[in-house]
């Protein structure tokens, strides 16, 4: 009975010795790959464009959510209908690791379509 009640205290100790590790979030922004996805430090995150993006996944680029509020990305886990959602400004909920940059989604609404987006033109030297 000892045994069992040593036991018992010890694995509470633990527990409350690490906390945890992901918090329940919710943001806006755009789903992406992660060979294109960037932040800008000081910049407003934008989304990548669609075709892009779709291909990238396709050819096996880990899937990304860029966070509005964070201004940061993180890999999706568990969300399978990722590529359905790109090209679309959504609200996503999730649980959030901030210590290795992920997030598992447990729900998508979109908000709006994301409009064609033209990477800007390289200057020509002259």
């Amino acid at each position: 009975m000892i045994r069992i009640i040593g036991v018992a205290v010890l694995a509470a100790v633990s527990w409350s010795a690490h906390p945890r590790e992901t918090t329940t979030t919710t943001w806006t922004g755009w789903f992406s790959d992660k060979q294109c996805a960037r932040v800008t430090p000081g910049e407003v995150p934008r989304p990548n464009g669609t075709a892009c993006v779709k291909k990238c996944l396709a050819d096996g680029s880990p899937a990304v959510f860029i966070s509005e509020q964070a201004k940061a990305v993180y890999e999706v886990l568990d969300y399978a209908s990722v590529a359905n959602d790109v090209g679309h400004h959504v609200e996503i909920t999730g649980e959030v690791n901030e210590k290795s940059k992920t997030v598992s989604i447990k729900s998508v609404k979109r908000l709006a379509e994301v409009p064609a987006i033209c990477l800007p033109r390289k200057a020509v030297k002259k």
